[in-house]
């Protein structure tokens, strides 16, 4: 069945609910929706079957071969023909891409995370940017974690910037939203019953244990803390140990999403 081509040359009810959820973290959710923008993660969205409800397009444009394959293929319920002054409203960037595509969220159920030997998943707790958070999602892309979990009242999985700085990588690595630790620690006191030997790394400026001087299991969660406040007592309590990344200059510390793509190269490196 063909999409519906709906027109949309004001700010109509179909416009306020394409912008609201791209605004609005509460709406988006309730919705179960959220848009993503550019060829790299409308693409990773695809081939990862994730599944796109609409796509928008602003009227007149003309589309390159890449677009218009798009739609022509689309299996979407309906595309929205914008009038191009509402869509600029709706693009995050200073030049709007060619599409956008309304995406429905999956779960987040840890269950989507595969438990296997040689297992990294990447536990980040509070943060407090998109795209940090995005980063670290990339990161665990490119030193193949097996999921991301987030926990507490941090930024939103969901957010455009932290999509858009994840470079499509979000829809290659399982992504699940917890609401704390206690979650993360059943889940863990679970994989462990078949992966015996799993190990919760914390990561710390205060760490007592220097990251290439620490055994690492084969099997690993590794804890971000916040930006601000690092590591709360809670996941250190969890942590079977605490690594730092050793420093010779000035900074004190690095961002939450450079530490966290230095200890994945640690843990890549050591596991191969």
């Amino acid at each position: 069945m063909s999409p519906r081509i709906l027109q949309v040359s004001s700010a109509n009810t179909a416009f306020q609910r394409l912008e609201v959820i791209q605004r609005n973290r509460t709406k988006r959710h309730r919705y179960g929706e959220f848009l993503v923008e550019g060829v790299r993660a409308i693409n990773g969205a695809l081939a990862a079957e994730w599944s796109v409800r609409a796509f928008a397009y602003a009227r007149g444009r003309e589309l390159s071969r890449w677009a218009s394959s798009i739609l022509e293929t689309s299996t979407a319920e309906s595309h929205f023909e914008i009038a191009p002054e509402l869509f600029e409203q709706l693009s995050g960037k200073e030049e709007p891409s060619e599409l956008l595509a309304v995406v429905a969220m999956r779960p987040d159920a840890v269950s989507r995370i595969a438990t296997r030997a040689g297992m990294t998943v990447v536990v980040v707790d509070r943060p407090a940017s998109p795209g940090n958070l995005g980063t670290i999602i990339r990161s665990c892309d490119a030193f193949g974690a097996s999921g991301v979990i987030v926990t507490g009242h941090g930024v939103d999985l969901y957010d455009p910037a932290t999509i858009r700085a994840s470079v499509g990588s979000f829809f290659s690595v399982p992504c699940v939203a917890l609401g704390s630790h206690n979650e993360v620690a059943a889940w863990v006191a679970e994989v462990r019953q078949s992966l015996p030997s799993l190990q919760v790394v914390g990561t710390s400026a205060r760490g007592e244990t220097p990251l290439r001087e620490l055994a690492w299991a084969a099997e690993t969660v590794l804890v971000v803390g916040n930006e601000t406040h690092g590591l709360s007592h809670a996941y250190r309590a969890l942590c079977d140990a605490v690594a730092t990344i050793p420093m010779r200059g000035t900074a004190t510390s690095l961002t939450a999403a450079v530490a966290t793509s230095i200890a994945l190269y640690e843990v890549s490196t050591r596991q191969r």
